[in-house]
């Protein structure tokens, strides 16, 4: 056992393993602070995270009335909502899957739009209809021009170049991404 501790390749060996420790429990620590303010601008200082409730709630509309008109999306689609609904909630860090799940939505939501507005309504699903298209453009609006989007792509243009996006994927932080 004492050969062990004196051999030079294990002093290598342990060397490396302590650079490697030390630079993933860095990038940890200090770009996990990082990415974690990302996250509270997301949920507490920008109107992101209000205004994708907003269009979760266009979006059910859309649904509930396609679901009355026995469209085939429909189910998946209040699905999506729920599950937006929750990870919006939960105030998760993981803003690559909320902004993938919103994309889901927002193609699904509009391609059942389209559907509806060849479909025969009555007087009370064309005007809930109605109000939820406009509830679900003016979110997409207000998303598209928040002011969490330019915040991101600054942090994303000054920190995803080689090696963070993967020493962060190795310490389970997730980068943020503009929702626009």
């Amino acid at each position: 056992m004492k050969k062990l501790f004196e051999s030079p390749v294990f002093a290598l060996f342990l060397a490396v393993i302590v650079v490697i420790g030390s630079t993933l429990l860095n990038t940890r620590i200090k770009f996990g602070r990082k990415c974690n303010a990302m996250c509270d601008e997301f949920y507490e200082q920008s109107d992101i995270a209000a205004e994708l409730r907003n269009f979760c709630a266009a979006a059910e509309q859309v649904a509930l009335t396609a679901k009355q008109m026995e469209l085939p999306d429909s189910d998946t689609a209040l699905q999506d909502v729920d599950e937006l609904r929750d990870l919006l909630y939960q105030q998760t860090d993981d803003l690559p899957s909320v902004y993938s799940l919103y994309q889901k939505l927002l193609s699904s939501t509009f391609g059942m739009e389209a559907t509806l507005a060849r479909a025969e309504l009555t007087a009370a699903q064309k005007d809930s209809l109605a109000a939820a298209q406009h509830n679900a453009a003016a979110a997409k609006a207000a998303i598209d021009a928040s002011g969490f989007n330019s915040s991101a792509r600054s942090f994303l243009k000054r920190y995803q170049k080689f090696p963070t996006p993967a020493l962060a994927g190795m310490v389970g932080l997730n980068m943020p991404c503009a929702f626009d």
